[in-house]
């Protein structure tokens, strides 16, 4: 599983370079970033996105809240699987993290503990709601300003299309600093307002894992899970991203299923 996942990852990343590149060679049929995407006329937008124009605009357009339908369905079927199958930060830190064990580096991830997942929540929920009362204010995109795939997307299509960066790109590489020196995953664990938007679209219906209730306790899964989370005891978590890793890592699985994906 982690390989498709691996594989899936850079499918979505490719569009990062390839829209822009099209549209310099007047092919116009996709168009756009992570946070609008035109594909033929069908617009896909970031529910964050919008919830900050509308927030900005004070106003309802249908053609924005059609825009998140098809997010919206993926969230509802699939959970966040976003996070962890597409995003090209989240990429990123999956190669921090094989980067510093090959230079045999201090972990930096936690040990599980309730508390951090309880901790981390809060904070997400509370960046989520702070940004959105900051954007009404303030009348700027905030959110989509600090957000580091939104920053990736669109510095790419300057820097292809136009040969030039923005203010903004400086936050990236101050993030990459945080996240490969001093902190594990914190910008997905305490703050991305994305994975929040899209976890409060999600409800137990949606994929998730399920625990059997049989296994020999090796707690592989917990140690493994990037999202510091049991997935045994926190499978309905909003935290959770659906990346599979504890799935695949679990030993009992290669004799029944103990761990697994399930839609209700």
């Amino acid at each position: 599983m982690n390989k498709l996942r691996k594989i899936m990852q850079f499918i979505f990343l490719a569009p990062l370079f390839i829209v822009p590149i099209l549209n310099l060679l007047e092919i116009y049929f996709i168009k756009g970033t992570y946070i609008s995407l035109d594909i033929g006329g069908l617009s896909i937008s970031d529910p964050v996105a919008v919830l900050q124009a509308l927030f900005i605009s004070h106003s309802v357009r249908p053609v924005m809240l059609a825009s998140v339908a098809i997010p919206a369905l993926i969230v509802i079927l699939f959970g966040r699987i976003w996070c962890s199958w597409a995003c090209p930060y989240y990429l990123m830190l999956d190669g921090f993290e094989k980067l510093r064990k090959k230079l045999k580096m201090k972990p930096l991830k936690p040990k599980y503990n309730p508390e951090i997942k309880r901790k981390a929540n809060i904070s997400r929920l509370a960046v989520f709601i702070i940004g959105l009362i900051i954007v009404g204010i303030a009348g700027i995109p905030l959110m989509y300003l600090i957000s580091p795939p939104s920053i990736m997307s669109s510095q790419a299509v300057l820097l292809i299309k136009y040969t030039y960066i923005t203010a903004e790109f400086i936050l990236l590489p101050v993030l990459v600093i945080i996240e490969f020196f001093f902190g594990y995953r914190i910008w997905c664990r305490y703050v991305c307002p994305t994975g929040t938007c899209l976890s409060l679209m999600q409800s137990k219906f949606s994929m998730h894992v399920e625990y059997s209730g049989n296994c020999s306790k090796c707690q592989k899964c917990v140690q493994i899970c990037p999202m510091i989370l049991d997935p045994k005891t926190d499978n309905l978590s909003s935290a959770c991203n659906n990346c599979g890793e504890c799935i695949s890592s679990c030993p009992d699985n290669q004799k029944k299923p103990t761990l697994y994906f399930k839609s209700h």
